[in-house]
């Protein structure tokens, strides 16, 4: 008994049409990418420590608002909203006066400095809400997570962690937003991203 495998109908007879594009105004970027990341959903941007993941993000963020006027919010995990201002000051970006012009919101989402241990379910329905609150309230068109690495370093051995980091990922998304998501890679030749991101 022989089976055959039908041909893939061609997407564009299914509705599917080209891909709808959001510049980064990255130079050079939009060109290898077809015109930037696609509308209305998540892209992961994945690299070995210090390749420029956070950079990417807040050029991805700044351009949108000065070069496209669409409002960004930048969700950090790992590094204070102050270092991440002063660290885009050091390429010229004064990200700071887009936060006092309600254009930017920088939500910190960095771990209790206590450290203290989750025991028993967990849900970031708080964390999720917040984002939601701010894309609707800066009218925000981009949103960054930095790093969606540590999201699952912190919650997964905590129950149902992993399911809420996807659940907080997902969020923008449904709402319209054109989300980039920095991922740590172990190593250059190895996985997209740590914890099966």
């Amino acid at each position: 008994m022989t089976s055959q495998l039908s041909p893939l109908p061609d997407p564009r007879s299914q509705g599917f049409g080209h891909v709808q594009k959001v510049p980064t105004g990255i130079e050079g970027f939009d060109d290898i990418c077809h015109g930037g990341l696609p509308t209305g959903r998540a892209t992961l941007i994945s690299g070995t420590s210090g390749t420029g993941k956070t950079v990417f993000s807040l050029h991805f963020l700044y351009n949108g608002i000065k070069q496209f006027g669409e409002p960004g919010i930048f969700v950090t995990f790992e590094e204070s909203p102050i270092d991440i201002l002063r660290n885009a000051s050091s390429f010229g970006w004064s990200l700071q006066d887009l936060v006092q012009q309600d254009k930017l919101f920088v939500l910190d989402a960095s771990p209790d400095p206590e450290g203290e241990d989750m025991a028993g379910s967990f849900d970031l329905s708080g964390l999720i809400e917040r984002i939601n609150y701010a894309i609707r309230k800066y009218k925000a068109k981009r949103v960054a997570i930095d790093s969606v690495t540590a999201v699952f370093q912190q919650y997964e051995a905590v129950p149902g962690g992993r399911l809420e980091g996807f659940r907080m990922i997902a969020r923008p998304k449904e709402i319209g937003g054109t989300t980039g998501m920095a991922t740590e890679r172990i190593d250059e030749d190895g996985p997209s991203a740590r914890h099966g991101v």
